[in-house]
């Protein structure tokens, strides 16, 4: 058994971002010499995860599903704000906890892979794992982009397709 999340995903500006979450992507933008994200930024969407407990409580929940995948980027079991913001060239992705704990990733999106999340490792999570070689690091690794199944985050999801597939046919 995994633990479920409800989601909400909305579309906005980078400037109607949660300010946690416009500040992680905007600070990681200048870190990463990216521009000014408000400026480029094709897409944006903002999804708020907040955890369903499981039958027989949290502690049966924790077990498998997105505690291992959190426990190795260091995040913590509990509610869940994530931020995608997608240029022509590139996706930066910050999550922040309640209790402020943030990850925050980029990647070139020719170097990006969408795939179905596979419940085996996510459960019902819904969203999309992304797939990338990740500035900073040498390998490819996965992230599972939070997103609903409601317009917006499909909305999101088919313009993120876009944009990977014309940066393999531009």
């Amino acid at each position: 058994m995994s633990l479920d999340y409800t989601r909400a995903t909305r579309l906005c500006p980078v400037s109607g971002l949660d300010d946690r979450l416009r500040t992680a992507v905007t600070e990681y933008a200048g870190q990463q010499l990216l521009g000014d994200l408000e400026e480029t930024a094709e897409i944006c969407c903002e999804t708020r995860s907040v955890p369903v407990l499981p039958p027989g409580g949290l502690r049966r929940g924790l077990l498998n599903g997105l505690f291992s995948t959190f426990r190795v980027v260091g995040l913590e079991i509990g509610p869940f704000t994530t931020a995608a913001v997608v240029t022509p060239g590139v996706i930066v992705i910050a999550t922040v906890t309640d209790r402020g704990t943030e990850v925050r990733l980029g990647a070139r999106l020719a170097d990006v892979s969408l795939r179905v999340a596979d419940p085996a490792l996510y459960g019902q999570a819904t969203g999309v794992d992304v797939q990338a070689r990740w500035f900073g690091s040498s390998e490819a690794s996965s992230y599972l982009l939070p997103l609903d199944t409601g317009a917006n985050g499909q909305s999101f999801l088919a313009r993120l397709r876009e944009l990977t597939a014309a940066t393999r046919h531009g």
